[in-house]
């Protein structure tokens, strides 16, 4: 039996894999940005929970300032919805007999009173506070004070004495004034929206014999008359609306002290919302995993931070390695990304600009090279055609002499117009050929590029039509004028033109396009036809190169020459299948 062999490769390859990693410059920075944050982190750490309770302690202020606000707000909501009830009684007894006082409540009206969360009605003479009518067995009652607007009275009850607050509306009968009051206990269901947070200590001052001494408390542990602190009363007397002590009562409450001012700004009472330092977390309080916790959650953010930042940096880095690589491959059209404005960045910068530079040497270098074999051919050309031109004239004149001879049969004068029109045909390629390796010179003028448009449009209509080709012209030239030579222009645009109709042979679209661009004025011709293959589209301009069976590869070279010669370029756009676009570039004549 053989034995088995676990290859150890994968466990090898993982370790070379991480060993890479850690060589490269994000496995560098990831790991630098770990050692570089663990003291900050650690720091970081109780500065977080510190900050955390500091919001806390923020929240906490906040929180009882509203409490405050909200507990005066129940005075004097309780101060307008008891005299708007008291009106109520009033209006309603006129209803019933007329120019009498109120002296009595019945049921129905109770009802209402304690479902609005009233508790306490009162009938009494404003002169001598004589009480006609009470719910409750009062023998004695005082408003504290006159300037609060009547909203606080101090109600004497068999067996203690309780603080209402209300309000209340006077009336007059017969030359005397009643007053008739609704309110309700300042007891633990004075404020119904806080009866469920029980830790809030709400209390009211109320000041007399010049000192201010607790009158209400929401918690049963706080003994009625307490006197308030000095120190508060100063604070809130200098004019300041709020006093926030965090260590009250030696530390054992955070309060908030509001002021009740009277119509004169006089302060007559204070408002105080508290809650215990025991009931609220401190730096003593957290368990120390929480600690550790925000120690890790630091370590682990350092470590993803420095992930993203190694990308940041790593990502232009590769892309300008790729560059590079595509650059050794002559692809000089290659360019990257540049993103922000740093070191990096200028790299990219520079790079495009490297490669931008090499791609137009590499360009003027094409350039020099066609010139050099433009010339060598015009100088072959020329003692070509002179050698073939002799013996194909006397060719011609031999066969035309032979067939004009009597005796020879119709078979061979057919035979003798077929060498006759094969010479007419090679002496008018050798014309095509001289005429691209010597072209004349242009006689330039001043002229509208929109004319050549319509020109050339006009001339090959007819024959586009017959290939089942519709022509769209577009001027959008705004009659722009070049410098230029009308003929030679023409005829570059009728070879484009030519050669679109060779590439639609089943019918379709063609669009002849002026327009101007900037200082540049341009002349295109976009067809639906099968298109120009990728490998030949660098050198479709040069001599021979055709991608027709029968072509001559001169049709495109001809018009790249006169474009070179009116100080102009020609553009090329193809896709295979989806058509060609050929634009003629021409710089606006001043």
């Amino acid at each position: 039996m053989t034995p088995t062999t676990v290859s150890s490769k994968p466990s090898r390859g993982n370790k070379s894999r991480l060993r890479r990693w850690l060589g490269s410059i994000q496995g560098k920075m990831i790991i630098a940005s770990l050692l570089i944050s663990l003291v900050p982190t650690a720091i970081a750490a109780e500065l977080t929970v510190r900050l955390v309770l500091g919001v806390m302690d923020t929240d906490v202020e906040s929180f009882l300032h509203e409490t405050s606000i909200l507990f005066l707000g129940q005075f004097q909501e309780a101060h307008q919805e008891g005299a708007s009830l008291g009106k109520y009684l009033y209006e309603q007894q006129q209803l019933k007999s007329p120019s009498q006082p109120v002296t009595k409540v019945d049921t129905s009206f109770m009802r209402l009173v304690e479902t609005l969360g009233y508790s306490v009605v009162m009938i009494y003479t404003e002169s001598d506070n004589k009480i006609i009518f009470s719910n409750y067995p009062v023998s004695h009652f005082e408003i504290l004070p006159s300037d609060v607007g009547n909203s606080l009275y101090s109600m004497q009850l068999p067996n203690r004495s309780l603080v209402m607050s209300g309000g209340s509306f006077s009336y007059e009968v017969d030359g005397k004034s009643y007053v008739i009051l609704v309110g309700n206990w300042l007891d633990e269901n004075f404020i119904e929206n806080l009866k469920s947070v029980t830790s809030i200590d709400l209390r009211l001052y109320y000041k007399s014999d010049n000192q201010f001494h607790m009158i209400y408390s929401s918690r049963s542990d706080a003994a009625v008359g307490t006197p308030l602190p000095d120190d508060v009363v100063q604070v809130l007397e200098s004019g300041h609306s709020a006093y926030y002590d965090p260590q009250a009562d030696e530390g054992r409450f955070r309060v908030e002290y509001l002021p009740v001012r009277n119509a004169r700004g006089e302060m007559i009472g204070i408002m105080s919302s508290g809650m215990r330092t025991t009931e609220l977390p401190s730096i003593g309080d957290l368990p120390v995993n929480t600690i550790l916790i925000v120690f890790l959650s630091g370590a682990i953010l350092s470590a993803l931070t420095g992930l993203f930042v190694t990308r940041r940096l790593s990502r232009p880095l590769r892309s300008l390695s790729k560059g590079v690589a595509s650059i050794i491959d002559g692809d000089y059209n290659h360019r990257v990304g540049v993103q922000g404005d740093d070191e990096v960045a200028e790299l990219a910068q520079a790079f495009n600009h490297l490669s931008e530079r090499l791609n137009l040497l590499r360009s003027l270098e094409a350039e020099l090279r066609r010139k050099d074999r433009l010339s060598a051919l015009g100088e072959v050309a020329v003692g070509i055609a002179h050698e073939i031109r002799n013996p194909l004239g006397t060719i011609k004149t031999s066969a035309e002499l032979v067939r004009k001879r009597e005796g020879i049969s119709a078979g061979d004068v057919k035979l003798l117009g077929y060498v006759v029109d094969e010479v007419r045909r090679i002496d008018s390629l050798i014309d095509e050929f001289l005429s691209f390796a010597r072209p004349s010179a242009p006689h330039m003028r001043r002229l509208p590029l929109s004319a050549v448009a319509q020109k050339v449009g006009d001339f090959c209509e007819p024959e586009l039509s017959s290939h089942k080709i519709t022509l769209a012209l577009t001027d959008d030239s705004e009659g722009a004028m070049v410098q230029g030579d009308e003929d030679h222009l023409f005829q570059a645009a009728l070879n484009l033109v030519l050669n679109a109709i060779d590439a639609m042979a089943g019918g379709g679209s063609m669009e002849i396009r002026s327009w101007r661009d900037g200082k540049f004025a341009k002349l295109s011709f976009r067809d639906s036809g099968t298109g120009i293959p990728l490998e030949m589209q660098e050198k479709i301009f040069d001599p021979f190169v055709t991608t027709k069976p029968h072509g001559t590869g001169l049709g495109l070279a001809k018009v790249f020459s006169v474009m070179e010669s009116h100080g102009g370029t020609v553009d090329l756009q193809s896709r295979p299948g989806e058509g060609s676009c050929f634009t003629l570039v021409l710089p606006i004549a001043d």
